[in-house]
């Protein structure tokens, strides 16, 4: 008796550890966080917030575009504005941020970053919450694209 019991232990015990969970048809990829993207995307984001975005336009890849709010531009001139919106806030922060990387079955590679940009206006006194999504699409170590998307009516109406 001890021995049958011992048996199905053991057999319960690999069988259980051997167990492969199979991917639902509807799963695609992995999402990974703080995987070596994410953190160069979290760099890009802390350097913005720093006032310093020296050497930032090193991660995009020689043709890169940039899409904000439907905007089509370079990641230089996405970058000077960026900066350029800073002269009208102080206190910028970006508030419970979130960054992981998206590796499709495909080969496919986005980072995705989440966060609310806060900022005091200097001529309104007025505290603009944003909540901002944004993804870089990643072709190879470079990325090819990036895209932006906030509600940009309060950030303008307080920039007078």
């Amino acid at each position: 008796m001890k021995n049958i019991f011992y048996t199905l232990f053991v057999s319960l015990f690999i069988l259980s550890c051997t167990t492969i969970e199979k991917k639902s048809v509807n799963q695609q990829g992995l999402i990974e966080k703080n995987d070596e993207k994410s953190m160069v995307m979290d760099a890009f984001n802390k350097a913005y917030l720093d006032n310093d975005m020296t050497g930032q336009d090193g991660i995009f890849a020689e043709n890169a575009v940039a899409i904000v709010n439907g905007q089509e531009m370079s990641p230089a001139e996405m970058i000077e504005a960026f900066m350029g919106g800073r002269g009208f806030y102080n206190d910028i922060k970006n508030i419970n941020p979130s960054t992981s990387t998206f590796i499709y079955d495909d080969g496919a590679i986005y980072t995705s970053t989440w966060f609310t940009w806060e900022g005091i206006s200097k001529s309104t006194g007025v505290i603009v919450n944003n909540p901002v999504h944004a993804y870089f699409r990643w072709e190879g170590d470079k990325v090819s694209r990036v895209t932006y998307i906030f509600d940009s009516a309060e950030y303008v109406a307080n920039m007078e």
